[in-house]
């Protein structure tokens, strides 16, 4: 397990203490924080931590939020504050700030302060008093011989340390801020030539504070920044270490200039994953630089790694494909196996567990589970998980449990469409030494109320009609689709046991009804037939009335979603049946919006699938 860490790099006084306002240019300084930031990104376990302070504060924070905010939007920054809401957040830091405004002029913006209520969705609640903490600190740091204010003893008299000590709380009785701006202020001249080490000790007592609720180290070695003011470090998390090993790969460049979502989408991977914890391990054993990048370069060496083609990637960041991004994490995990196995380094899961042979074309999962069953995103991982109460993986599958009394894997690849549900369903499959039962497909679709289906409805198919191949062709009025359909008949044995009598569907649904608290005037119902298989969002009455229209699609569909042809092309080669079970959350139109069916839906949907015979289902796929 790695560490989470502590972004007191985004700090203004922080970066003021080094004097890199007056060093570099703003582009420059701007780089070296997007810079450090991906690092702690790539380096951390969950999470990073900064106070909504150090992002509204300064102008270059805030532009380097605004730019790689895919951090705040997926909760990878988390910032912490006693307040419930930014609203209280703002008010009480502007009291205090009031006589610094001009300084602190971002905490008076409205613009920053909604742009953090916008899109931050790690806003976590802070129990430590932070003034409180300095207060204490600065009064009775000196007699308790701490470390940072050995400095300061050395410069000051007794008396002059003792006097110090005392400003923070004056301040605050003012009800002023306690920041670097306002204690200067008060020095003492005899103080004068103290500055710099009284300033390190605010620094220290007021990350400490953060780094000790939270249990958060900081990032070291970074370019201009001398020091961390005593705040918890540890070995591996060092901006120079991981840029001399990631440069072997000719991945420092790419990374450490990544736009946040390749970052996000690279730690999903658990190729990506492992590699990072390989590093990790080796820079604990290799304390040098060059010994570091001797062993990486006898991994990269070893196996067959496709250098330059890597290197070309750093000119078109924002153009990976999620397939590229898949096939980096594989080339990824064959390094880090190779790693493992020759430093016999612990691996994440089980340090005890033999490493896969890289001479096996196919990796023997630990279990391989008869009923899989495919779900596209997150928030239908996250409710089937919970619902079901499966176990959440690293690594693929995504999620593992039961079903009464048949182990289940789940793949998630946490995209939309056909393509990465083919090919994380055809690289699951390729792993495999034997083949599932059967497929399941769940999740969330579009309805068709030409058809009568409503948000709630429970579709389970009989029949996939993929629509992602189309010829479009000029008329009258405009270009024009016709439909190349596929169609893939779909596997019974779901639909027979639904319609069994083993279910009673009358009674599942008024349970349901009570335990989900479903709307009063509304109740599960079951539905089955025809679903289409689109590449795009149907958010368009034009485009359903397309689909519907019988140019190639199919008067008769009940919804649409945008997984299953990929699916069952994979499944088909594979030799593998698949069945479907979905949900309505929305009518495919203009109107279409996330709301409250989506996580209704999925629960519901997840209570079904715990009143299914399982076994009996299983043992009845042809």
């Amino acid at each position: 397990m790695r560490r989470d860490i502590f972004l007191y790099f985004l700090n203004r006084d922080t970066r003021e203490v080094f004097g890199l306002y007056d060093c570099l240019t703003v582009p420059a300084h701007t780089q070296l924080l997007r810079q450090a930031l991906n690092v702690c990104a790539i380096l951390c376990e969950n999470q990073c931590i900064a106070p909504p302070g150090f992002i509204v504060e300064d102008e270059i924070a805030f532009l380097l939020a605004e730019n790689q905010q895919a951090y705040l939007q997926e909760g990878l920054i988390q910032l912490p504050m006693r307040e419930d809401n930014l609203a209280d957040f703002a008010e009480k830091k502007r009291t205090g700030y009031e006589p610094m405004r001009d300084r602190y002029s971002g905490l008076f913006s409205d613009t920053r302060i909604g742009f953090l209520g916008r899109h931050a969705t790690g806003i976590i609640k802070r129990k430590t008093h932070i003034t409180e903490g300095i207060l204490l600190g600065w009064e009775n740091g000196p007699d308790q011989n701490s470390k940072v204010w050995q400095p300061v003893k050395k410069i000051l008299t007794a008396k002059t340390i003792s006097d110090i000590g005392r400003i923070p709380r004056i301040l605050d009785d003012r009800g002023v801020a306690v920041t670097w701006a306002a204690i200067v202020e008060e020095l003492p001249t005899a103080a004068n030539n103290a500055g710099s080490a009284l300033r390190n000790v605010l620094q220290h007592v007021y990350f400490g504070q953060y780094c000790r609720e939270f249990k958060l180290i900081g990032l070291t070695s970074i370019p201009h920044v001398r020091q961390h003011f005593d705040i918890p470090f540890a070995i591996g998390y060092d901006y120079r270490a991981l840029s001399s090993f990631l440069d072997i790969f000719f991945l420092r460049d790419i990374l450490f200039e990544a736009p946040a979502q390749l970052i996000l989408e690279l730690r999903k991977q658990p190729g990506f994953i492992a590699f990072i914890d390989g590093y990790g391990e080796l820079a604990k054993r290799y304390k040098s630089l060059t010994d570091l990048q001797y062993m990486a370069g006898l991994a990269r060496a070893a196996v067959k790694y496709p250098g330059e083609t890597i290197a070309k990637k750093r000119f078109s960041l924002y153009e990976l494909s999620y397939i590229e991004i898949r096939e980096l994490g594989t080339i990824l995990e064959e390094v880090a196996a190779h790693l493992s196995i020759r430093h016999d380094l612990p691996t994440r899961l089980d340090a005890k567990q033999p490493l896969p042979n890289l001479n096996e074309k196919k990796i023997a999962l630990t279990h391989e589970p008869q009923l899989v069953l495919y779900v596209a995103l997150e928030e239908e991982l996250k409710v089937l998980a919970k619902a079901l109460g499966l176990t959440k993986n690293a690594q693929t599958p995504e999620a593992t449990g039961k079903l009464g009394d048949i182990d289940i894997a789940v793949i998630c690849p946490r995209y939309m469409g056909r393509v990465p549900a083919a090919v994380s369903m055809a690289h699951y499959l390729a792993k495999r030494q034997t083949k599932p039962k059967l497929i399941l497909i769940v999740g969330l679709a579009g309805g068709f109320s030409e058809n009568d289906t409503r948000e709630g409805h429970i579709i389970v198919a009989t029949k996939v009609v993929d629509l992602a191949l189309r010829k479009v062709i000029d008329e009258e009025k405009g270009a024009s689709p016709n439909f190349r359909r596929e169609d893939y008949k779909l596997d019974d044995a779901l639909m027979n046991q639904i319609l069994s009598d083993d279910l009673d569907i009358g009674a599942w649904a008024a349970k349901a009804c009570d335990v989900l608290d479903w709307p009063p005037d509304r109740r599960p119902s079951i539905h089955t037939g025809m679903m289409a298989s689109a590449d795009e969002v149907v958010a368009s009455d034009k485009w359903r009335q397309n689909i519907l229209s019988g140019k190639g699609g199919e008067t008769k569909l009940l919804g649409v979603e945008m997984e299953a042809g990929g699916i069952c092309e994979a499944a088909r080669r594979a030799g593998v049946p698949v069945s479907m079970m979905r949900v309505i959350s929305d009518q495919a139109d203009p109107s279409k919006a996330d709301n409250s069916w989506r996580t209704l839906g999925m629960r519901t949907l997840a209570d079904l699938l715990s009143n299914l015979p399982m076994a009996k289902l299983i043992e009845a796929v042809g």
